[in-house]
């Protein structure tokens, strides 16, 4: 049986699908396609949409965002020195024996890049403002958060941590302790 399923997906696996668009619909996309240097077509905030803006647009709402925000401007960028001082702390580690090979290792990042920052529009707010995104990949520390959050994250499995508000839901159906009526967090 499993063999028959193998075939069948192998066979159509190169089959043509077909088109789901109408005809107008289709112009409207290759149009749009041709105009994409000049749009930048952007999953919205909430409601699992897709925004059409103009880049003049976007630059424009990312501006007033960052101009309105909570940024300061800084003298220079920081991101070519961290890997140096990292190196150092690690190194100095490495040789006290406090630190393995492999955590050394694993806590570097040769190549980094500052980190990106972008954002999608918030389609339920009134003015559609941008809701900030940082993209931190490959940036300057971002190797050593990983070895950090493997080492720490057996840490949090208590029973006094709640993953999501669905679970506290259920551990507040279940807690049948009348002495404590109060909750906080």
């Amino acid at each position: 049986m499993a063999h028959d399923v193998e075939q069948l997906l192998s066979a159509n696996e190169h089959s043509r699908v077909d088109d789901n668009l109408l005809p107008h619909q289709r112009r409207a996309l290759k149009n749009l396609q041709t105009r994409t240097q000049r749009l930048r077509i952007l999953p919205a905030d909430k409601c699992n949409s897709i925004v059409v803006l103009t880049h003049k647009q976007y630059e424009s709402k990312m501006e007033t965002h960052i101009e309105e925000g909570p940024y300061t401007l800084l003298k220079k960028d920081p991101t070519p020195t961290l890997p140096g001082k990292l190196h150092r702390v690690l190194k100095r580690l490495l040789t006290d024996k406090i630190i393995t090979r492999d955590f050394y290792n694993a806590a570097r990042n040769l190549h980094p890049r500052a980190p990106q920052l972008y954002g999608t529009p918030k389609i339920h707010k009134q003015g559609v403002p941008i809701r900030p995104i940082v993209s931190f990949y490959n940036t300057p520390l971002i190797a050593l958060h990983k070895v950090l959050a493997h080492y720490l994250k057996p840490l949090t499995n208590s029973p006094l941590r709640l993953k999501d508000s669905n679970h506290m839901i259920d551990v507040l159906k279940t807690h049948t302790q009348p002495e404590f009526p109060y909750q906080c967090s």
